[in-house]
Parts: C-alpha cells; sequence; structure tokens
C-alpha cells in the first residue's frame, strides 16, 4: 500500500475481534458503510461508493446539530482484505485543503480472528492539521468511526 510523503499527520491502529474478510465487507455494502462512517451522534447517506483503484466515494454526514457535511473521497489503490489509500478532496466550503488516508488491514496470525486496522492521515498544510484535530476533533472522531466498523464487522447490525 502506498504511504504518505514523511510521516502521517494523524495515525490511529485498533485490534479488531474480526478478520480482515468481515473487515472487509463492512467497506463493499454502502448500507454498511453508512452504519459505521463518521463519529458517534452522526449518521450518514452514501450517495455512491466505487470501491476500486481510481473509484469514488461520495458521502454526506450529518451532524447531530443538524449540519451536513458532503464529502467526496477519491480511492488511489484499492487491495480487498488488505488495504487502501484514498483522498479527499477538502472543502471549499469549509476551508479545508485535501488530505490523503492510508488503511491498513494486518491479520495478525497469533491472534485469530484479530485483525489489525490502523489510519494514517496526512493533511494539505499545517492550518489544515491543526482544524482537522483541533477544531473537528479529527482523532477523536476517527477512533470512534473505527470503534463503529468493528461493531459493524462483528455483529453485522447497524452502528449508531
Amino acid at each position: 500500500m502506498g504511504e504518505p510523503d514523511g510521516a502521517p499527520d494523524l495515525e490511529l491502529t485498533r485490534v479488531m475481534a474480526a478478520p480482515a474478510a468481515a473487515i472487509w465487507a463492512a467497506w463493499l455494502d454502502p448500507s454498511a458503510v453508512a452504519a459505521w462512517w463518521g463519529p458517534d451522534g452522526f449518521t450518514s447517506t452514501v450517495r455512491l461508493l466505487e470501491l476500486r483503484d481510481g473509484g469514488r466515494f461520495e458521502v454526506v454526514m450529518h451532524s447531530p446539530d443538524g449540519t451536513d457535511y458532503e464529502n467526496l473521497y477519491l480511492f488511489d489503490e484499492v487491495r480487498p482484505t488488505r488495504g487502501l489509500t484514498y483522498v479527499h478532496q477538502g472543502s471549499e466550503e469549509w476551508g479545508l485543503g485535501p488530505s490523503r488516508t492510508v488503511v491498513l488491514l494486518d491479520e495478525d496470525e497469533a491472534l485469530p480472528r484479530r485483525t489489525r486496522v490502523t489510519m494514517r492521515t496526512s493533511y494539505a498544510s499545517d492550518e489544515d492539521r491543526r482544524r482537522h484535530l483541533e477544531d473537528f476533533h479529527a482523532a477523536d472522531g476517527a477512533r470512534q468511526l473505527l470503534e463503529r466498523l468493528e461493531r459493524v464487522a462483528t455483529s453485522g447490525r447497524r452502528a449508531r
């Protein structure tokens, strides 16, 4: 999987109680993605999901206060059950530049039915990093997103 140039601005790892195939399955179905995409309290509407090299992911995140956040992601690299790389196209409305995220799935043979999921995000500028991490609480949101992904991958139920 391709890595961003230099160290990522945000890196989170979670060992999930699910095999990589189950985690990957939660990426494949738009209704499953809608169930886990975003931080706690948010709901999401998946408008388009093309999980392939060069594909698009269009999603609207609905915050608890009713604000809608339109998001467009372009997939650079997609490797089933291994990971993916995508570029969030930023937001003119919110004054954010593009960011790049690498998601890695690594099954640990010593821990059956466990997968280490790592997300590494690099932002376009120091100001973008500050805004994502401080104003939008990106680290907390990403942790919650990974927790929700695990719930969907392990139970098949919608995470809210």
